[in-house]
């Protein structure tokens, strides 16, 4: 990223990766480029250290490696790769002058423009000796492929009609109203007209530009697409720049399991994890082996024992090949392993993944008759990348759906940006046994999951995404992470932005179900290595955080409103949780604080039995 626009490493994978415009200082718009243009070797080797590897998540991706977006650096003596900036583009084209109102439609790959100061009859810049710069339009137009546009201005203001050769356009506030009808847009040949209903839209016979002959023709700035554009046909909405829906990130993360690493030396597991050592040591198989000769060249240079490299190296290959790991059909199957690493309490001190398994029999009530598993995760490390992007709808999940717009053009570029991120945090697993009695004693619970599926659904089923079957089980789950989180918040001085929430729930299989969340802060500042989460699981304090955090959920301040809710929050997707009880920082729930119900921890008045924590109350 140039160095007067700085933006950091970990905001190019969200939320301003790939497609996402981009506000700057000085009142400048530019859209993040494609991997196309991402440095000089975007289709070459890559340096050792922008190389991510997360074989479990490369797999999923169908990449061959993930990379670290790249970071600006000056030329200089012993400097590799300088000067590795982040390409922009100019989106949106239209900019206009903040004092006279004149527009111009700059290029796509140009630079910033000062008003050409026209002549117009009032209010000109003519006379200023230092001509203003010109600003972003704050509207532009996108589809729910994923395709996105300037605003006709042009065609909007000659109904349609593409204006003639000479038409210049000016945009000007007017005194007669505050909203969209008081912006009057006018051109030199006379015509004028209001932004007023430019937002109107329904989805069966589009709106006010599908009216006019504007319909979205497929453009894709971000990958240089301006000229000939492929064609969509589908209706265009007009969105504010700025706006939620303009690009909504798909990123996909994985916890690293060096489960290869457990009992090994940490001079051989930091040799392993060098991406120039397993690189060579990978790709010169010997009958489909780790080389011996290669081991020992390793052993030799790092001063280690050749036959417990060898050995390591070995055991890390067979945790890669293995077909199980690697090859997952659904989200669920994919954290199966992640979810057995933290129920046994696996990992190493020398490797990036500790998980220290806790007697239940050692903490009090509720924890000890509540969950059947407590994990304290010392040590953590998280892969982000970034798979895709949509407009307009969320994405629905899946990789290969085709609303999720893809990162380059060229096929040779078999990679994905990604960021890594280390941490600590607390697994729990509810017991199995009680949630079943639980499900089973009352008929209330499964009609109160059955309204939020049906309305949670259909809304799916409206945006063109797949039906979700939702269990009493996940709400319950998800609820109670949110609760906890917020308690956390208060007890070890996080903030509530700062911790995660991972879910693992999948009743299906009904010999080994999952359901169990881990809770943890990963940060590539020091706030995600202090300590001071981990120890709030131990005994004695996590049996209060628990309790806390149950009773405060007993009780909202918008209640009887909140615990009577036959639907509220984003598209109505949760029962009784609103901001003041349950919502956390959207960067915190990995649901967009959906599929929510505190109904389901407590009960409600006349229904206490419907809550899996009531008895604490």
């Amino acid at each position: 990223m140039p160095a007067n626009r700085p933006i950091r490493r970990g905001q190019l994978i969200s939320p301003f990766g790939v497609g996402a415009m981009v506000s700057f200082p000085r009142d400048e718009a530019l859209m993040t480029g494609g991997l196309d243009a991402w440095t000089a070797f975007a289709k070459k080797q890559c340096p050792a250290d922008w190389l991510v590897r997360e074989e479990r998540l490369e797999a999923r991706l169908g990449v061959s490696h993930l990379r670290l977006p790249p970071d600006h650096r000056d030329s200089g003596v012993g400097v590799e790769y300088p000067n590795q900036d982040v390409p922009f583009v100019r989106f949106p084209r239209w900019h206009y002058c903040h004092f006279c109102g004149g527009m111009e439609e700059l290029s796509l790959f140009g630079n910033r423009q000062r008003c050409k100061a026209l002549p117009w009859p009032t209010r000109n810049c003519v006379q200023r000796r230092v001509k203003p710069w010109l600003i972003p339009v704050r509207f532009v137009t996108a589809c729910p492929r994923g395709h996105i546009q300037d605003f006709p201005f042009m065609a909007w203001v000659h109904r349609g009609l593409p204006g003639g050769a000479g038409c210049q356009l000016r945009l000007l506030p007017g005194r007669s109203s505050a909203g969209l009808t008081g912006i009057k847009l006018s051109c030199t040949c006379g015509q004028s007209r209001s932004l007023g209903g430019i937002f109107d839209f329904n989805d069966e016979n589009g709106g006010a530009l599908h009216r006019i002959g504007c319909d979205c023709q497929g453009f894709r700035p971000w990958l240089g697409e301006w000229e000939n554009p492929p064609g969509c046909g589908e209706f265009l909405q007009v969105v504010q720049r700025g706006a939620s829906n303009v690009y909504f990130p798909h990123v996909v993360s994985s916890i690293y399991l060096p489960l290869w690493a457990e009992d090994t030396a940490s001079g051989i597991v930091k040799a392993l994890e060098d991406p120039r050592i397993w690189g060579p040591l990978s790709s010169g198989l010997v009958d489909g082996k780790i080389s011996a000769d290669r081991c020992e060249m390793v052993a030799s240079m790092r001063s280690l024992d050749p036959t417990e490299l060898y050995a390591a190296a070995q055991r890390k290959l067979q945790g890669i090949l293995e077909p199980s790991a690697l090859i997952a059909q659904t989200e669920e199957a994919f954290r199966r392993s992640e979810y057995d690493a933290l129920k046994a309490g696996r990992g190493a001190a020398e490797s990036d993944l500790l998980v220290e398994s806790v007697p239940m029999n050692s903490y009090k009530a509720p924890v000890s008759t509540s969950f059947s598993h407590l994990g304290l995760v010392h040590k953590l490390r998280e892969t982000r990348a970034l798979a895709g992007f949509t407009r307009i709808l969320p994405p629905d999940g899946t990789l290969n759906s085709p609303r999720l717009q893809k990162l380059s053009l060229d096929r040779r570029i078999d990679w994905l940006p990604a960021m890594i991120v280390k941490g600590e945090g607390i697994f729990v697993e509810l017991d199995i046994g009680r949630i079943g009695a639980w499900t089973r004693g009352s008929s209330v619970i499964a009609q109160r999951i059955g309204q939020l599926n049906s309305r949670y659904n259909q809304r799916r089923v409206d945006q063109g995404q797949l039906q979700r079957l939702i269990s009493p089980q996940f709400v319950l789950l998800h609820t109670f992470a949110h609760v906890v989180i917020n308690q956390l918040a208060y007890e070890c001085g996080y903030g509530s932005a700062s911790l995660r929430e991972r879910l693992y729930c999948d009743i299906a299989d009904t010999a080994n179900p999952m359901c169990g969340v881990l809770i943890y802060t990963a940060s590539g500042d020091s706030e995600g290595s202090m300590g001071g989460l981990v120890r709030q699981g131990g005994q004695g304090l996590f049996e209060n955080i628990v309790m806390r955090a149950i009773q405060k959920a007993g009780w909202c301040s918008s209640d009887p409103v909140c615990i009577e809710s036959n639907g509220q929050g984003a598209e109505n997707s949760n029962l009784a949780a609103c901001h003041s009880c349950c919502l956390l920082p959207e960067t915190s729930c990995e649901e967009g604080n959906r599929l929510l119900d505190r109904g389901l921890l407590v009960g409600k008045p006349g229904e206490p039995n419907i809550g899996f924590f009531s008895e604490l109350l």
